[in-house]
């Protein structure tokens, strides 16, 4: 049993024992539990440029109703945020659309090392050293050395070797940055890391993250289901899902993420149909939570593991400075309340993303989000957003 109070949108009282109520709305959580609001530090909510399949606004709809409270959108729109003023472009749409809170990643281009030097305020600066939607992967090792030299906080695309020889040019530079990747999906990666986290002049410098479709999916559901289980990076083998989980175990993975990444049915569909090439990504914020909250029950996980990996870790590595992450005093009321006991299961069709469909379609999962509260606002209640026109604050970062 506890009793949280929220004033002006922020954790004024946290007890065991009962608050003296004065005046304040009491809203009964009895047999319910309390999680910090989510931060889900790599999505692509696809505005400007792609916005039939997502936007600002629908995507955050899609992130509060499952208990996700802050986001990072990834800077690969038309156009990519490459240049300051496209940044500020950027920032005007999420102001204006946004009903969670937000960040925007800031791209590295063969020729924008003076732009990245003036960007501002963003989580990092994000390196596609292989494939991905866009025509952005940056194959000049020259360049790498550059935007490390930089000292912003460098985030990867990244894969098996080429994640590897990143590392090894961080290295040849003398740690000038810190080094995150990107939805790990490989045992070598996740070995790799665990290795260098134990290098002291590492220490603190290198982080990782997993998205849920590496820990549930193997290549056999891709074979299976073809581009509805499509995304980048690939899915792996049974191997590296079990390594997965055991750098979850471990502490080696500091945090989840969704790599929301939607596009219509029809597109993905069209790519089986017609042999093209695959069409890589998968929505991913309204599964997000309840498919690991799942997960962590099966494998006797501690759900405050689970609430770390979920908020207070990935607003860490990104030294948010906002008071977030926590339920505690004189922190943020960005909270959802979670009913444990429901057992129901992923129904695409009630999706608030204008991409409702996912892999994990009809799987069975535990438990429930039920309300979502953004800043004390409650937006989320009962599956029904109650508040379409509140909007989110952009988080601030030490850069």
């Amino acid at each position: 049993m506890g009793y949280v109070l929220v004033e002006k949108g922020k954790i004024v009282a946290v007890s065991s024992d009962s608050i003296e109520n004065t005046g304040s709305v009491e809203i009964e959580g009895m047999g319910k539990m309390l999680f910090p609001g989510c931060f889900d530090p790599h999505v692509h909510f696809r505005d400007p440029g792609f916005t039939y399949k997502e936007d600002f606004h629908t995507g955050s709809l899609a992130a509060v109703s499952a208990g996700i409270t802050s986001v990072f959108d990834m800077p690969n729109t038309n156009p990519p945020v490459f240049t300051v003023e496209n940044l500020e472009q950027k920032r005007k749409i999420a102001e204006s659309k946004s009903v969670c809170n937000y960040g925007l990643f800031f791209g590295a281009g063969e020729k924008n090392v003076e732009e990245i030097k003036k960007a501002k305020n963003v989580p990092g600066v994000k390196l596609y050293l292989n494939s991905t939607t866009g025509n952005l992967k940056m194959n000049n090792e020259t360049v790498w050395r550059d935007v490390f030299q930089l000292g912003k906080k460098v985030v990867l695309h990244a894969e098996g070797e080429t994640f590897f020889r990143a590392v090894e040019i961080w290295k040849e530079e003398e740690f000038p940055c810190e080094l995150h990747l990107c939805h790990a999906s490989l045992r070598s990666e996740i070995d790799f890391v665990r290795e260098m986290k134990k290098n002291p002049q590492a220490k603190g410098k290198i982080s990782v993250e997993v998205c849920p479709h590496h820990l549930l999916l193997t290549h056999a559901d891709q074979e299976k289901y073809g581009a509805i289980c499509c995304m980048k990076p690939l899915l792996a083998m049974k191997e590296d899902l079990i390594a997965l989980w055991e750098g979850v175990s471990d502490g080696t993975i500091d945090f989840f993420a969704t790599d929301h990444a939607p596009h219509t049915l029809d597109e993905k569909k069209a790519s089986d149909e017609l042999g093209q090439t695959p069409i890589y990504g998968v929505p991913g914020v309204e599964t997000f939570f309840p498919l690991l909250f799942t997960q962590f029950q099966q494998r006797n996980l501690s759900f405050q593991h689970l609430a770390n990996m979920t908020s207070l870790s990935a607003k860490t590595i990104y030294h948010v400075q906002d008071k977030k992450g926590l339920i505690e005093v004189g922190f943020d009321a960005d909270i959802f309340m979670f009913n444990p006991s429901v057992k129901t299961n992923v129904e695409p069709q009630k999706f608030f993303s204008k991409s409702p469909w996912s892999p994990f379609d009809r799987w069975d999962i535990t438990g429930k989000v039920e309300k979502t509260f953004v800043g004390g606002r409650l937006v989320f209640d009962q599956g029904k957003i109650i508040d379409f026109e509140s909007r989110g604050n952009e988080l601030r970062f030490l850069n």
